[in-house]
């Protein structure tokens, strides 16, 4: 499928429809999922869901979910990744989640709950670390380590 750059690394898009694209980043173990547009709950399980069972095949251990398209989680959509989600991700080896929300302030101070029950979910089901950011480069550099994300 066509590649994109992150910087000075490739990443291979290995998914793509209407709502979702998905890239890998294979040096790094990096799987990044940008949503196109808004998104319902049944997409966002439907990329999600996609995209965890290429991260086993794949032993992918670092997500980079860029939200920038999504104003709105609904609840429905906050109580599946806080329970059933996050208990999912601890059968894969993924071990960082990343959320990007670019110049969405607002939205960051809005889902602080959310994010800190989906944080402690994460941990209580296994091992994968769930931070929120808003740039890029702050995400790659987390969750790829500042020398493979400069």
């Amino acid at each position: 499928m066509e590649e994109a750059r992150y910087h000075e690394f490739v990443s291979e898009e290995v998914f793509r429809n209407g709502f979702v694209s998905i890239l890998y980043y294979e040096a790094g173990s990096l799987l990044t999922i940008q949503w196109m547009r808004q998104i319902d709950f049944d997409e966002r399980r439907e990329g999600f869901l996609w995209a965890l069972d290429f991260s086993i095949e794949n032993k992918v251990r670092h997500w980079l979910i860029d939200d920038a398209e999504i104003f709105v989680i609904t609840s429905q959509e906050q109580r599946w990744v806080e329970n059933e989600w996050t208990a999912l991700v601890a059968t894969s080896d993924i071990s960082k989640i990343a959320v990007l929300l670019p110049d969405h302030y607002n939205s960051l101070v809005a889902f602080r709950g959310f994010t800190q029950r989906a944080q402690k979910n994460y941990q209580h089901h296994g091992t994968a670390r769930h931070e929120v950011f808003m740039d890029k480069q702050t995400a790659l550099q987390w969750l790829l380590g500042e020398k493979e994300a400069k």
